[in-house]
């Protein structure tokens, strides 16, 4: 079976591909990644073929030219106009990508084509090539099909094509109910690879807590965002690394207590943490449920506001706002054991869910099906 896997760039919107197309191609399955931008490199560093559909996109240029930029903490955005702007957005994405995409689609000829819930243009390729499609989550939480539904008319005519099954990968006690034509897949959560030093394989002598804001925000507003919180919580008694995305000589002079990497995959980091303090993304989130850990969600935009109310409720963290009081009184709740056993919970929930094997071989089947 051919597999083309559609994928906006971005960590964000690749790496959440990366277990479904390693399963796929552990079955003996032909598997081709169609992105653009940075999602070329990142699909090629998970050890993935990748073709670049639109050459010299950037994608932090593209969310500029429809006004999403940031210099820093900001204010929370409505529901609806953080809709309204990744609506706009991957619009421009799809838009971009459709062109490539089709004519890589024809020359290669997949059997299926599976796509990021975010990316129509493998939506619309699929549609016209008379293949079936499937939409891969890459949120937390979300109304399956209904962003390509909305995206669909500024790049085809017709009626929305249905994908024939929708990947979700959130357990259901934060909202992914099993449902027809949903496949609940576990998260298995993929980071990157980087070489890590041995030391981060030692046992803390005090909690330690990671902290990260991702790659988006501080590539829009800086570190000094990411400096503000290590400033915040560095007079407690703790051991705190900082999984920045850029080179740590950009924080300044750090303390003992903190150890700095330009990369470092969450999953080499939380198996020893108490607390992991981020911004709230979805592949970052997933990651402290999947580990178990408690966490302290300081949200920017997009989904973050949505992912940290989603998980505070459950009981797996606090939300918190920028102020430094804010973010020590989360920090002191969390340390207190206050959600750990929610976060079992959930990661005892995410371990009992269909793995990425199960999905693919589903998937195959259900090909082969129909």
């Amino acid at each position: 079976m051919r597999v083309l896997v559609v994928a906006s760039p971005g960590a964000g919107h690749v790496f959440p591909v990366v277990p479904l197309s390693w399963a796929l191609r552990s079955d003996g399955h032909d598997v081709l990644v169609a992105t653009t931008g940075d999602g070329v490199q990142r699909a090629a560093g998970a050890g993935l073929t990748a073709v670049d559909v639109a050459p010299g996109t950037n994608m932090y240029e593209v969310a500029k030219s429809v006004g999403m930029t940031t210099g820093g903490w900001g204010p929370q955005p409505t529901p609806a106009l953080a809709r309204e702007r990744a609506v706009q957005l991957f619009a421009r994405v799809s838009e971009l990508m459709l062109a490539g995409t089709e004519r890589v689609a024809r020359r290669w000829r997949p059997d299926v084509a599976v796509y990021g819930e975010l990316q129509a243009a493998g939506a619309v390729v699929a549609s016209r090539l008379g293949v079936p499609a499937v939409e891969h989550a890459i949120g937390l939480v979300g109304d399956g099909a209904a962003f390509v539904a909305e995206i669909w008319p500024r790049l085809a005519a017709g009626p929305v094509a249905d994908p024939v099954a929708i990947i979700r990968i959130a357990p259901p006690s934060l909202g992914s109910e099993p449902a027809a034509g949903r496949w609940i897949m576990q998260p298995v959560p993929y980071n990157g690879g980087a070489a890590v030093p041995e030391e981060l394989l030692d046992p803390p002598t005090q909690p330690r807590v990671l902290l990260t804001m991702g790659t988006v925000a501080p590539r829009f507003g800086g570190v000094g965002m990411v400096r503000d919180l290590i400033d915040a919580v560095v007079a407690e008694p703790l051991e705190i690394l900082v999984a920045l995305g850029s080179d740590p000589v950009e924080l300044g002079t750090l303390p003992d207590s903190v150890r700095a990497y330009r990369w470092l995959p969450l999953t080499a980091a939380l198996p020893s943490c108490s607390v992991m303090i981020h911004h709230g993304g979805a592949g970052t989130t997933l990651s402290a449920l999947a580990a178990g850990v408690a966490q302290v969600i300081v949200p920017q935009g997009a989904d973050q506001f949505l992912n940290a109310a989603t998980v505070s409720q459950r009981g797996c963290a606090v939300t918190a706002d920028p102020a430094p009081t804010a973010i020590r009184a989360g920090l002191g709740r969390a340390l207190s054991g206050e959600f750990d056993e929610a976060a079992r919970e959930v990661r005892d929930e995410i371990a009992m869910l269909a793995t990425p094997a199960d999905i693919a071989a589903r998937l195959a089947e259900h090909i082969t099906v129909h």
